[in-house]
């Protein structure tokens, strides 16, 4: 790789490190002021109206102490266990969902095989009903004792009844089939279809507004994770749109508390993530409001009990009304029915999925570089199966992208290798023109044309791996196949740094990790090994591009250090290649006659031209001048 791309790599990681700072210290500041999730004091447990009906709802504070009431576990098609639901009383809700078998992404020293729990520590289970949706005020939440139904229930459904005020509400909990026809959807193993069928059972008729179903809440899961993978998401009108926390502190304007939104274009789903998992909930089309409720959080990391940023959610339920229960007739009655996803974000099961959850793989979160990511992420996943270890998939991933670059590789060395040749002439011309830098230019162009040497040559070529590069930088990152897969004999998970012992300095611990020590390293002998180019200044500025990468990239995962000091590894091997050839000359090509001019030599001819006439105007100036 010449200087050049080096300069482009460089700026391109400091840009990353910066907007990794930025997020990092927007995420540290004080969050938006956000109300606990408690009820308005104005409702009383005689007087709480939903709108403006006049059947009640119950006491804002819960009567029951919060407790595990029933469990519903989920396997693959292979019968593993891979997801176990927690249902608790208070509100009829899920309050919790561990992802069995992936161990949690926390500092070396707390890897203890705990489990991840989504929605872990948040107030309100997963399911629990929301009144009141508002911008102007929070929420109240059904803080109502619902109790277990047995002979509704089984190791495939949960029931449970509770009486919120007036109303009967009953909330039905069922594993989804992963079977579908003749296709086997694994995914289906992190699913529930959530039924809500809800009764007026006083005399009087109830017109329900702003009601919500709460999806709970969601950031990073340890302090290793990095929090601007954390958004709420929505897929509107066929359009997957991200938001994040900072959305409700904007640099300019009024911060928000909260954002209840209504009046969307046929929104199909809405849910949150972060950097590895997601909770999304889909609504069937009677029971899509094209409405959400999203604000931000204060809640303790699963482990370290740090508080961090988070983001909670809600999907809006349409407006109803129920008429009053007389004696001829029970009261009336509401059902709503969602689907409910809480799992890892695998970029093939998500693929696998969308015939029901429709853009579900988008939480993938690959940006601009989706087109390439997702081949990407097939084959990494295809390479997993063949070695049956993620870093030997790596590892082998990152052989097929430099054998397809390798004619691109060797035309940019080439190319280098013949404009070191040029130095002495280049040399001669400063040494000819020391004051008119213009003419030196000039001079310059004419060599490269003289040669057929074209200065984007070595450049460009390895410009065409950035796209590469950053798309394979976005599958490590957020890749959830990572989490807890170990490699060789110190890497014990490749979504966290490979620390091997740690280093107390003023005070400060600084983790000694081997993967970016070894990539710096191999970049500095890559680049010793690339022919030079540009003046003396430029060589010196370079040399320090190694120890940039090693401040950007030390603490990022292992798998990304795996990558790049593989990558170099074989960019080293294919120099070596590269040297055993005939070594090129410096040589003046034989032009045909009436033979057409390459591009790059339509442009130097163009950039002469310009050069040509900057001169002749800047002649005249001085000669009038004069």
């Amino acid at each position: 790789m010449d200087k050049t791309a080096w300069f482009v790599v460089s700026l391109c990681i400091a840009l990353l490190g910066l907007q990794w700072y930025i997020n990092d210290q927007n995420a540290q500041e004080q969050a938006a002021a956000t109300p606990p999730p408690a009820q308005s004091a104005a409702a009383t447990p005689a007087t709480a109206p939903v709108a403006t009906e006049t059947a009640t709802l119950p006491a804002t504070t819960p009567t029951a102490k919060p407790e595990t009431i029933a469990t519903l576990t989920t396997r693959d098609s292979e019968g593993k266990p891979v997801a176990r639901y927690s249902f608790q009383n208070v509100g009829g809700s899920i309050s919790g969902v561990e992802m069995l078998g992936k161990v949690i992404n926390t500092a070396r020293e707390e890897l203890n095989s705990t489990d991840v729990r989504i929605n872990a520590n948040p107030d309100h289970g997963i399911g629990t009903l929301l009144f009141g949706l508002s911008n102007d005020r929070a929420p109240r939440f059904d803080t109502t004792t619902y109790t277990l139904i047995p002979e509704a229930s089984n190791d495939k459904q949960v029931t449970l009844v509770g009486r919120c005020g007036e109303l009967i509400i009953r909330k039905t909990y069922t594993l989804k089939p992963l079977q579908e026809g003749e296709r086997t959807v694994e995914g289906n193993a992190y699913v529930l279809n959530l039924k809500v069928d809800v009764q007026n059972s006083s005399g009087q008729t109830l017109d329900a507004r702003d009601w919500g179903l709460y999806a709970g809440g969601m950031g990073q899961i340890s302090s290793d994770e990095f929090a601007y993978y954390t958004y709420y998401v929505n897929l509107v009108d066929g359009s997957f749109e991200k938001h994040a926390p900072g959305d409700f502190r904007p640099w300019f304007g009024k911060t928000k508390e909260r954002c209840y939104e209504t009046g969307l274009d046929n929104m199909e789903w809405a849910g949150l993530m972060n950097q590895y998992y997601a909770t999304i909930i889909k609504p069937d089309k009677a029971s899509a409001n094209n409405a959400f409720y999203a604000a931000p959080t204060q809640l303790p990391l699963q482990v370290t009990g740090e508080k961090t940023e988070h983001l909670e959610l809600a999907l809006g339920l349409p407006d109803f009304s129920l008429a009053g229960k007389t004696a001829a007739m029970h009261g009336g009655q509401k059902n709503f029915s969602f689907d409910i996803f809480t799992g890892p974000k695998l970029n093939l099961m998500l693929d696998d999925m969308t015939d029901n959850f429709r853009m579900i793989d988008r939480v993938m979160d690959y940006g601009i570089f989706t087109i390439i990511s997702y081949p990407m992420n097939w084959i990494i996943n295809v390479y997993h199966g063949w070695f049956g270890n993620w870093g030997w998939a790596i590892i082998a991933m990152t052989v097929t992208i430099r054998l397809l670059i390798w004619p691109l590789y060797r035309k940019s060395y080439t190319s280098m290798k013949r404009m070191s040749l040029l130095q002495p002439k280049m040399q001669e011309l400063k040494e000819k023109y020391p004051n008119d830098p213009q003419r030196v230019q000039m001079e310059m162009m004419k060599l490269y044309r003289e040669y057929g040497i074209s200065p984007m040559g070595g450049c460009l070529p390895m410009l065409l791996q950035m796209p590469i590069f950053f798309s394979f930088f976005w599958v490590l990152q957020t890749a959830a196949e990572f989490r807890g897969e170990s490699f060789l004999a110190w890497v014990s998970d490749l979504s966290l740094m490979d620390t091997i012992f740690t280093i107390h300095i003023l005070g400060l611990d600084i983790p000694v990790n081997v993967l970016p020590i070894l990539m710096t390293l191999t970049t500095m002998l890559q680049m010793h090994m690339t022919p030079a180019t540009g003046d003396a200044t430029q060589v010196r500025i370079m040399r320090w591009m190694p120890l940039m990468f090693l401040v950007f990239c030390y603490y990022y995962p292992s798998a990304l250090g795996l990558y790049w000091t593989t990558n170099n590894i074989i960019s080293i091997i294919q120099t070596l290649i590269i040297r055993r050839l005939p070594a090129p000359e410096l040589v003046k090509p034989v032009r045909k006659k009436n033979g057409k001019k390459s591009f790059m030599e339509r442009m130097m001819d163009a950039q002469q031209a310009a050069m040509a006439e900057q001169q002749r105007q800047a002649q005249m100036r001085n000669v009038t001048k004069k």
